[in-house]
């Protein structure tokens, strides 16, 4: 049944704020004759608009609203961008985010604050949607932090990252080489070897290097990061590890310039993000040497779950100095002692 023409004209009258005081305070109260969908709509736009009395009153009636409306007004033709965005900020129901989050118009900062929110069903739907997360990475960093993000969707997007970013420049690498280009190698600058790991992690984090590079490289947009975490100088790979996007610094660790030593310069670090020393951890080819291993066991910002596994790989005396280590997690400390108890027992 068509909508008639009276309401579908006092909805636009809402939307483009032309509608008199009185009828917006009665759309905010829910008063106005309009079908649930296009309630839905027009208290999205007064809550968009953020105006404190009205809003105040919208927020109450949008929750009695039906979920069926929240759906009906998310497909319907000319839903605007921050009518998507409200109705994702104020509904759990997967019958409304699914159509939502597949919707050409929600704005990629809505499809970033669901992405730390949503269980694995509307995960799948998200990271299926590879042209958004190419347009904005931001998408895929805050999907990393969502505390239930299932073991196959953080595969996904990681898969995402080496097809959408890194694949180019290996590509790019490849044509070179095919070109007669020289290999890539290690830059003429001291390397890890010269200074001890420990060292090398101060001065990469030294306030000086730090300004240096931030000046050079902060305001570079992610697809730049990504590039030159690939293929930059150590000094600048070293920098970019601790990035706050997560695409960017796990490209350092992709990276096929990064070795060994630069690896254990990186578990030794206290400002990378918990899930770079988790990539580490992860890759057995790093762990197998020893001086990587422990970096990341006394490391107090790698996460637990990943280093429990790596405590009992210790040598003895390492692990008695281990559980007498104050900077690292009481768990940690716990199961050394019963390693050493088990060992000198």
């Amino acid at each position: 049944m068509a909508v008639a023409e009276p309401e579908s004209e006092l909805l636009t009258q809402i939307e483009e704020g032309t509608a008199p005081a009185q009828v917006l305070e009665f759309a905010a109260r829910g008063l106005v004759p309009l079908p649930p969908s296009e309630m839905a709509r027009a208290l999205g736009t007064l809550l968009a608009r953020g105006e404190p009395t009205l809003r105040a009153l919208a927020e109450e009636s949008f929750r009695s609203l039906p979920a069926g409306a929240l759906k009906d007004a998310v497909l319907s033709t000319g839903v605007k961008p921050a009518q998507l965005d409200a109705i994702a900020r104020r509904t759990e129901e997967d019958s409304v985010l699914e159509p939502l989050l597949r919707h050409k118009d929600v704005p990629a900062e809505t499809l970033a604050w669901l992405a730390d929110r949503i269980g694995p069903y509307l995960q799948d739907v998200l990271v299926t949607n590879q042209v958004r997360l190419l347009a904005a990475p931001v998408i895929v960093e805050r999907l990393f932090e969502n505390p239930h993000l299932s073991a196959d969707i953080r595969r996904r997007a990681d898969e995402f990252l080496e097809e959408f970013f890194l694949k180019k420049e290996r590509e790019e690498d490849a044509r070179a080489a095919a070109a007669g280009a020289a290999e890539v190698g290690e830059e003429t600058i001291p390397t890890a070897a010269a200074i001890t790991p420990a060292a090398a992690a101060e001065a990469a984090e030294s306030d000086e290097v730090h300004k240096n590079l931030f000046a050079r490289l902060a305001n570079l947009p992610v697809s730049l990061k990504i590039r030159m975490a690939w293929r930059g100088t150590r000094e600048e790979r070293l920098f970019l590890v601790r990035d706050q996007n997560r695409l960017v610094a796990t490209a350092v660790l992709k990276s096929p310039k990064t070795r060994e030593g630069d690896v254990e310069t990186i578990a030794n670090m206290k400002s990378v993000s918990e899930d770079v020393l988790r990539h580490i951890a992860l890759r057995k080819e790093w762990t197998r040497k020893y001086s990587i291993l422990l970096a990341l066991v006394r490391n107090a910002r790698s996460p637990i779950d990943a280093t429990m596994p790596l405590v009992i790989r210790l040598a003895h005396g390492d692990q008695k100095k281990l559980s007498q280590d104050r900077n690292v997690p009481e768990p940690i400390r716990k199961l050394a002692r019963r390693e050493v108890s088990r060992r000198e027992g």
